[in-house]
């Protein structure tokens, strides 16, 4: 690691880090906007709807909390290490990560984020939320597909074969030699 970088002004914005191949520009305001509509729908179902309340008198408040909270510590688990793998190391040059969490799925951060709205729905039992959770999954898979043509372009066949190696979102159980 070189932490000399660390104070250089092209590293202050993740967005145009010279090491990192690139997000779509407005990835976070897009993050931002779903997450601001998931709580819309939440409080919308809950104080007008309702539909919610007829779900949740079915499982026990003990198990969906347990539960949701094991979906959410997992998910920021997730999304946490994988921020800090991708952003704790300055390079010159563009680098592919393949290990560690990235060994196991492509986008651990994005994976770990809808885990994260899984465990609050797992919670709430929201109808009205699991709409706006399959539109969330939409835009994920969309700004991932995005962040995958940008390495395809600066890593080429060397990204297509961790492409062909690494599932996207579901870790294999029984890994191929």
């Amino acid at each position: 690691m070189n932490n000399q970088l660390k104070d250089d002004p092209r590293y202050l914005n993740h967005e145009s880090r010279p090491d990192l191949a690139g997000e779509h520009p407005q990835g976070d305001r897009y993050q931002l906007y779903a997450f601001l509509l998931f709580t819309a729908a939440v409080l919308i179902d809950h104080f007008f709807i309702g539909w919610a309340s007829s779900f949740r008198s079915v499982i026990p408040f003990g198990v969906r909390l347990t539960v949701a909270l094991l979906i959410v510590l997992f998910g920021l688990f997730l999304s946490l290490s994988g921020i800090h793998t991708v952003f704790s190391e300055y390079t010159e040059e563009p680098r592919m990560i393949t290990s560690g969490l990235f060994s196991f799925v492509r986008h651990p951060v994005y994976l770990g984020a809808m885990l994260v709205y899984i465990g609050m729905l797992t919670f709430l039992l929201s109808p009205l939320a699991l709409v706006v959770f399959m539109a969330i999954f939409l835009l994920y898979d969309w700004l991932a597909q995005d962040e995958e043509t940008r390495m395809l372009k600066v890593f080429g066949q060397q990204y297509e074969v961790y492409r062909l190696q690494t599932p996207k979102w579901l870790p294999r159980i029984f890994r191929r030699n």
